[in-house]
């Protein structure tokens, strides 16, 4: 990691981060950055060797709160369903938060002139925060229970409840059909994203999932 002192680098990915949304990744230069940190750009190479660094930081800086929220979820204190439906949640708080939602717009925007900036919006947010979600659904395949249970940690389990989640008005917001979502439907189209999923993933839905299923449209 560069020396430098910590204010400095979060200083600088604030307004890396702003000049990334508002000039795009192709106008967003290093020069450009530097010039607006208000420091040589000498200084800014010695915390970030290269743009795509720069924008690397950036995209993990946007993903750190919800990832620290998908590592705290509790999973031995609650029900399989009710891990699930926080995993749902705090993955949903992430991808519908307004910087995750620009940053989105952004990738898709510049990644088929600039493959390296999908690359690393995969590898650095889309990747891990799978990986957490994989290892919360390992974690409940272990616990027993009942036996459909044991299916939550194949290959590809962890992708097809990011989807699920992702269906909901996500993708709304995405297209700029509407400006925000409340916390009740947050939590209808986790409960929902979590029925659906246990369903589509082990054939068998919990007779726990079942009563939970009554509630989605509440």
């Amino acid at each position: 990691m560069p020396v430098g002192k910590p204010s400095r680098r979060a200083a600088i990915l604030t307004v890396a981060g702003q000049t990334f949304l508002r000039l795009g990744y192709a106008d967003a230069s290093m020069d450009r950055i530097a010039a607006e940190v208000g420091g040589s750009k000498s200084t800014l190479y010695r915390y970030f060797p290269s743009k795509a660094a720069l924008f690397a930081a950036y995209v993990e800086e946007v993903g750190a709160l919800a990832c620290a929220a998908l590592a705290a979820v509790d999973i031995e204190g609650n029900e399989p369903e009710a891990v699930l439906e926080d995993t749902a949640r705090a993955y949903l708080d992430l991808i519908l938060a307004p910087s995750a939602l620009a940053m989105t717009r952004l990738v898709m925007a510049e990644t088929g002139r600039f493959p390296e900036v999908g690359r690393i919006f995969y590898e650095r947010g889309i990747q891990r925060t799978e990986q957490r979600i994989a290892a919360i659904l390992q974690c409940l395949a272990e616990r027993g229970g009942a036996p459909d249970w044991k299916y939550l940690a194949l290959p590809g389990a962890a992708a097809h409840f990011r989807a699920l989640c992702e269906s909901g008005p996500h993708e709304g917001c995405v297209w700029g059909l509407r400006d925000a979502v409340s916390r009740e439907e947050v939590a209808r189209t986790a409960r929902r994203a979590v029925v659906h999923f246990l369903r589509g993933w082990s054939g068998q839905v919990p007779r726990a999932t079942e009563s939970r299923e009554a509630n989605i449209s509440g």
